[in-house]
């Protein structure tokens, strides 16, 4: 079982080149165990959407980033 233990919500006001106004959206990192094996897995969700992901749903999807879903 994938134990999530961390999770960092990023988005980043910076400008670039080719959107001196834009926003840099770098996402929600997500740092797990499972078992002796741990590590970190981005999930790249709109800022909207992330905020109404539960533990459950980050959990469900770090699995699937790791097996190859997402």
């Amino acid at each position: 079982m994938i134990r999530v233990s961390r999770v960092d919500v990023n988005w980043l006001e910076a400008e670039t080149f080719e959107n001196p106004m834009g926003v840099i959206y770098d996402g929600l990192v997500v740092h797990y165990f499972n078992g002796d094996a741990e590590g970190h897995v981005k999930l790249d969700y709109p800022e909207n959407v992330a905020m109404n992901l539960t533990l459950s749903d980050i959990r469900k999807n770090v699995v699937l980033k790791l097996r190859g879903v997402q």
